[in-house]
């Protein structure tokens, strides 16, 4: 029984020492949006600001906007969702060329290093005269940060990430905010 608890403990040691993390569960960090004013005309855009923080006592990769693949994806996307629970979401397109990219050359395009305690700040902007179905009345932004997703990376790449200092965060966080459109 001796020699079992012992190599249990040695097993736990390994595993938990032996094997860096590639990423962290997207509760690692806080997302929030708010906008400029509560109230905006109907034709007016909005700037979103949203925040980044890592509320961990480690360093971890944060998104920023959009991701470097071709065509590109938003890691940080928002919309309006009206008093009856219908979803208006922009849509958005990719115009590129492709270009084979390291996993380490994306991350240095797609990602921000926060430590500890250490924010993010940036913004989307959406314009209410591209929403067909936006009448006068009250409606809540709600935005999400989409974080990375390893089943959408190849063995090669998640090997790469491995040599990264910080791992990088996985999941999605969503947030919201009230405002109320007038004519």
């Amino acid at each position: 029984m001796r020699v079992l608890r012992t190599v249990f403990f040695v097993f736990l040691a390994s595993v938990g020492f032996g094997q860096k993390e590639t990423f962290v569960p997207a509760n690692d960090v806080s997302f929030t949006v708010a906008t400029e004013r509560r109230s905006y005309r109907m034709g007016e855009q909005l700037v979103v600001n949203y925040q980044i923080t890592n509320i961990t006592n480690r360093t971890v990769y944060v998104p920023r906007e959009w991701d470097a693949r071709c065509p590109p994806s938003p890691h940080i996307w928002a919309w309006f969702k009206n008093s009856s629970g219908r979803d208006l979401v922009p849509g958005y397109a990719g115009d590129c060329s492709p270009a084979q990219q390291s996993i380490a050359e994306r991350i240095k395009k797609e990602a921000v290093l926060l430590k500890a305690g250490q924010h993010l700040r940036g913004h989307v902007v959406l314009d209410t005269s591209l929403f067909g179905g936006l009448k006068p009345g009250a409606y809540r932004i709600e935005a999400v940060l989409y974080g990375w997703n390893d089943k959408d990376l190849n063995e090669q790449q998640q090997s790469e990430l491995q040599k990264l200092p910080a791992p990088l965060l996985r999941g999605e966080v969503p947030a919201s905010t009230r405002i109320t459109l007038t004519p």
